[in-house]
Order: C-alpha cells, then structure tokens, then sequence
C-alpha cells in the first residue's frame, strides 16, 4: 500500500519536520492515519452573552498532549534542559506560536446560528502562553460579528481534516449576563461516528491526494439555554 503524505495542521506551516517525526513515530498505514487524529488537545470555552441574551465572543482555551508540546518544543529549540518548564525568555520565544493563521483557516471554531449557518468570526486576539507539566496551554478570545441568540445556536470545535482532536474536558463557562442561562454539551454516538467516518473514506480511493473531512462527525455540540427574560 502506498504511503501518503499526512498533512500538517494549517495554523503551523513552520512545523513540517515535527509533523514528519510525529509520522514516523505513529507508524500508521494510510487509511488508519485517515481514520485517527495524531495532535490531541483539551480543550476549553469560554462563551460570553450580552443582556438580550446574544453570543458575543468566545474564548478558547488549547491544552495540547504532552508529545505535540514536546515535538514543538524541540522543534523550536526550547526547554533544552527537558524539566517541562520554560524560561521567561523561551516563553516569550514561544508566545503566539500557534496564532499565526493562514489565510481561510476558521480557528477548528465553528458557530452556527439556528438555521445552521456559520457566523462569522474574528481573527484570534492572543491571551496566554504557557507550558504546565510538560503541554503547551495557549489561550484566544473570538469575538462574533454580530452578536448570535443563543436560541438555536450552537459550537463546535473540531478539525474538518481530522488531524487534531479537540475534546471538551475543560467544559464551558458562561461569562457576562447569564443569569437564568445554562450550556450544555452533547457527545456523538461513538457507533455512529465511525460508521460515518467510514463511509466517507470509502469514497476517497488510496492515491487520493486530499483526505476524506469527517472532523465533524467526531465533534461535541455545545448548546446554550436560556430561561424567558422577565
């Protein structure tokens, strides 16, 4: 079986010799490396709501696993002495490493409005930079074009591509007027999502040059609840 190039996430062009040490290190077959996500991230939302119960900007919290942070950091030579913690300097070399997006990636944030449709988000505003027990925390903050009723609304975080996993476990705060508001996440059924995601790999033949997105099948929806205002 031919072996296939295994893209590198969009945000870090400059990291294409850690993805092909991550590569090598996998040993995955081409339709297995379709089929599974090789960064893994923990991931955290935090939502802001105005008083008239609208979305207005989200922020987003990215713990990546300990072998990304780790190729990262060697592939951007810091932490040479290896405890897992980072210098004042080496953590100012590292800030904003990931926010320099190229042109048309959607931040792997999607937020829909009732109908489905994708709202329209601002580039990230950087918050944090750190390095915690060896993984890399960053922190954005998106801020909506318009604000967004959360009745209907929903977020997801997730790679169409499906290289990088985001999982929920930071959960999802609520920030600004939420008296009477609640968020709830739903989980895909797992038997469902990878008959899906196997029914879309079946349409891509083994020279396929792009690769099946079937991020969204894998993805939490994140939706809001808000009581009647008085």
């Amino acid at each position: 079986m031919k072996q296939m190039p295994l893209p590198v996430p969009v945000r870090w062009p400059r990291l294409a010799a850690g993805m092909a040490a991550l590569t090598l290190a996998s040993g995955l077959l081409p339709d297995t490396a379709r089929a599974h996500p090789h960064v893994f991230v923990d991931t955290a939302l935090t939502v802001e709501l105005d008083a008239q119960q609208r979305i207005t900007a989200v922020t987003v919290t990215w713990v990546y696993d300990d072998f990304y942070s780790l190729l990262v950091l060697q592939d951007m030579g810091l932490d040479e002495d290896a405890d897992g913690r980072l210098t004042p300097d080496e953590l100012a070399q590292l800030d904003g490493w990931d926010m320099k997006w190229i042109e048309g990636y959607a931040g792997d944030l999607y937020v829909a409005d009732a109908t489905g449709q994708d709202v329209v988000l601002s580039p990230p505003q950087p918050l944090r930079t750190d390095v915690m027990e060896g993984r890399i925390v960053t922190q954005h903050r998106r801020v909506l074009s318009d604000p967004l009723a959360v009745a209907g609304a929903s977020l997801r975080a997730y790679d169409p591509e499906f290289y990088t996993a985001y999982d929920l476990t930071g959960g999802v705060t609520l920030m600004g007027v939420v008296a009477g508001c609640t968020a709830g996440v739903t989980r895909p059924d797992e038997d469902s999502a990878y008959a899906e995601a196997q029914a879309l790999m079946a349409q891509f033949p083994e020279d396929a040059e792009e690769v099946p997105l079937m991020g969204h099948v894998f993805a939490e929806t994140v939706t809001i609840t808000c009581a009647p205002k008085s």
